[in-house]
């Protein structure tokens, strides 16, 4: 039966961030990045750990896990700098891991939202 696990309900979700305001997160494994179809269209999906976010009220010191799901430019960038073209088999063919990137995907990663509604992903390095 391999390591699937039986649950029910749903993974949470990270919150929309309020315009002109951020969010700080770590990415997770990129083998678990996907691209989801929501009752609002399709997604891209990152797992994080959540670490700032203005809708939260306290945040523990190492984080929440959580899934980003977004349509934004910014996380369509974030999913086709390590994803690009389709297999035959319909999946995402992962782009090779060179040393920046891998150092990049350990780093903090904010997400800010201008008073307009759009999003920008800033990577700290």
């Amino acid at each position: 039966m391999g390591d699937k696990k039986l649950s029910f309900g749903v993974e949470p979700t990270m919150r929309e961030v309020p315009p002109g305001q951020s969010a700080t997160f770590n990415v997770g494994k990129v083998e678990e990045w996907t691209v989801v179809e929501t009752e609002w269209g399709m997604k891209y999906s990152f797992p994080i750990i959540l670490l700032s976010h203005p809708s939260y009220d306290s945040i523990p010191k190492k984080g929440i896990e959580m899934k980003w799901q977004s349509k934004s430019k910014s996380a369509e960038g974030l999913f086709h700098w390590m994803y690009h073209d389709i297999n035959e088999n319909n999946e995402y063919i992962m782009k090779v891991l060179d040393v920046n990137m891998s150092k990049e995907l350990n780093s903090d990663m904010v997400l800010h939202r201008h008073d307009s509604g759009q999003y920008l992903l800033e990577i700290k390095g």
